[in-house]
């Protein structure tokens, strides 16, 4: 059966096809955003100095936990990037994000974040970023519950958790300007 398709018909399935994506994405961005939340907790619990040198490999893996953590809620919200309404809004949220991490004029906690989950690139030298084997794959680090450092590159903490509740902040806007102009278009 032939039927013409009208430029409203394409209309609505870009629509539609964003709903698809917001339905998707909305679940997704929760649970992102809870992780991230539990991992800033367990950092968060613990006690003292002592306690953090007691724990010192607990405290290293709940520092990485917290890293992916937070790039993995960076990448959840890049969704919305394919919602037209919002993707120039998101592109801008994304980057004062990036801003906080910047570290001699790259992303530190993407480094950070590329070296716990591609090791083994970096182990082989063949690590595409600007952290190096030699100096940072596995060089002497430095982590308290206030901060993590590791070769060139170091983050802390509570300035990381601030900037991931403004960019949760920014979301919040970003959802309901799409919300809005779904509604005002399907």
């Amino acid at each position: 059966m032939w039927f013409e398709i009208t430029v409203e018909d394409l209309r609505m399935r870009s629509v539609q096809e964003q709903g698809v994506i917001w339905d998707y994405y909305k679940p997704r961005h929760t649970h992102a955003w809870n992780m991230l939340v539990l991992s800033w907790r367990e950092l968060d619990q613990i006690a003292d100095t002592a306690d953090e040198m007691a724990r010192g490999f607990e405290v290293e893996y709940h520092w990485e936990n917290f890293i992916i953590r937070l790039w993995l809620y960076r990448t959840t919200v890049r969704t919305l990037r394919k919602l037209s309404p919002v993707e120039s809004a998101t592109d801008h949220a994304v980057a004062k994000f990036d801003n906080t991490f910047q570290i001699n004029g790259h992303n530190g906690l993407k480094a950070l974040r590329d070296m716990i989950e591609h090791f083994d690139d970096y182990a082989a030298g063949v690590g595409r970023g600007p952290a190096t084997r030699e100096g940072d794959l596995d060089p002497f680090r430095h982590f308290t519950k206030v901060v993590y450092q590791r070769g060139q590159f170091s983050l802390e903490r509570t300035t990381a958790y601030k900037a991931a509740i403004q960019l949760r902040e920014d979301v919040t806007d970003l959802s309901k300007r799409f919300i809005d102009w779904f509604h005002a278009n399907k």
